[in-house]
């Protein structure tokens, strides 16, 4: 090679790198998946998982595999729940906190479908309004605030409580 190639070769190379580093990657979208399995224990086959977000709405939906596996890909960051449809048309909410996900996350939840009766049907939809629902959807930033302000306001309190009470024998008299 010339040395006039040798140095457009360097300067192309160079300018690729340039563009390579100054050029924003375009974020993949988080992932969830996980494995479905029946009563039993095996793959449940068939079913359609359903992702919900935290409005309630039907963002997307996957069907299990024959090994009972689902996938969810380039999903926009937010907190969602889950919801089975089985072979005959059939939603049942699952009993889990949302699952929080992150641009380029991979998240998984793994669900294993229950026998329940009309008594468990009520009390899972009247659980997926818990507090631990709802605090495992908050991100870690709400999570500390929230900490820190309980903190914050019972120290408030307690050092309110403190000011109005006077200990025994404070009080001087002076005739």
């Amino acid at each position: 090679m010339s040395k006039t190639q040798i140095d457009i070769v360097a300067r192309l190379t160079l300018v690729v790198l340039v563009l390579a580093l100054v050029t924003p990657a375009q974020a993949a979208g988080a992932r969830l998946e996980g494995y479905l399995l029946d009563v039993d224990g095996r793959a449940a086959s068939g079913f359609k998982v359903h992702l919900i977000d935290g409005r309630g709405g039907d963002v997307a939906e996957a069907s299990t595999t024959g090994e009972g596996v689902y996938r969810f890909r380039d999903l926009p960051s937010g907190s969602y729940s889950l919801g089975i449809e089985d072979r005959e048309g059939r939603m049942a909410p699952v009993s889990a906190p949302p699952v929080r996900l992150d641009d380029d996350e991979l998240a998984r939840r793994d669900v294993k479908l229950v026998q329940a009766g009309q008594l468990e049907r009520e009390r899972v939809g009247r659980e997926n309004f818990s507090f631990g629902v709802f605090w495992a959807g908050l991100s870690p930033v709400a999570k500390a605030g929230s900490v820190i302000g309980t903190f914050v306001l019972l120290g408030f309190t307690i050092k309110a409580l403190d000011d109005d009470a006077e200990p025994a024998g404070s009080q001087i008299e002076v005739n």
